[in-house]
């Protein structure tokens, strides 16, 4: 798996516990707190269930993150294929030159005399299949797996982020002036966080998109192979 991917994931697992921290640490404030500070109470209710349904909108959100990960290692892997398939052919080149050919030896007329005025078209056809073709399927698999690691370099700044708000509610959790601010920190966080990885996912579809759409048309620009002779 890709490391960054791995990295998130590890992060997530400390969000998940902090998260979890941060609860444990709520209620345990409000067991002391007196009959004469129930107004902190209902404060921190107020903001509670708000925070909750952030809480749920991004796991909703990571869910779907990791229900479509991408590999941009097999991706740069595929487009060096497609490199490496281009040039065996653009290769063949060396063997469609006058010189290498036996046909003024052992073919002559008009036939041959057309077949001959059809070799430089032939070579260009065969580089086409690079230049034209193949570089452009790569560099758009290219472009897409560059696009897949900066998408998840992120998502790993925005879950530190998120750490960070947490960490300040969970310290917000130790008097009881702070208990009212803690699902409001906590809220900001999460806002924050989904408002970069939003960011980052419409980055991550337009540069999908210019893949498809050159990886689509690319085929257009391919030189047609030659005909040998006019009839």
């Amino acid at each position: 798996m890709n490391p960054i991917i791995e990295r998130a994931l590890e992060l997530l697992e400390k969000i998940r516990q902090k998260i979890d921290e941060i609860v444990r640490l709520v209620n345990a404030a409000l067991r002391l707190l007196p009959a004469a500070l129930s107004w902190v109470a209902d404060r921190l209710r107020e903001a509670w269930d708000g925070m909750l349904q952030k809480i749920g909108e991004m796991w909703k959100a990571i869910s779907e993150f990791f229900s479509h990960v991408g590999d941009p290692f097999m991706l740069n892997g595929a487009a060096q294929g497609w490199k490496t398939a281009a040039a065996k052919v653009s290769r063949i080149n060396d063997t469609i030159m006058d010189a290498n050919l036996s046909v003024d030896d052992k073919w002559t007329g008009s036939g041959a005399d057309q077949y001959k005025q059809r070799i430089e078209t032939q070579r260009r056809a065969n580089t086409s299949i690079m230049a034209d073709y193949a570089e452009n399927v790569s560099g758009a698999m290219t472009g897409l797996a560059v696009a897949i690691g900066v998408f998840w370099g992120a998502v790993v700044v925005a879950i530190l982020t998120l750490l960070g708000a947490l960490a300040g509610a969970a310290v917000a959790t130790g008097t009881i002036v702070g208990l009212p601010a803690v699902p409001v920190l906590v809220t900001i966080g999460i806002v924050t966080f989904l408002a970069a990885a939003g960011t980052g996912v419409a980055v991550l579809f337009l540069s999908a998109g210019q893949a498809r759409a050159t990886m689509t048309s690319t085929a257009a620009g391919i030189a047609s192979w030659p005909p040998l002779a006019n009839a």
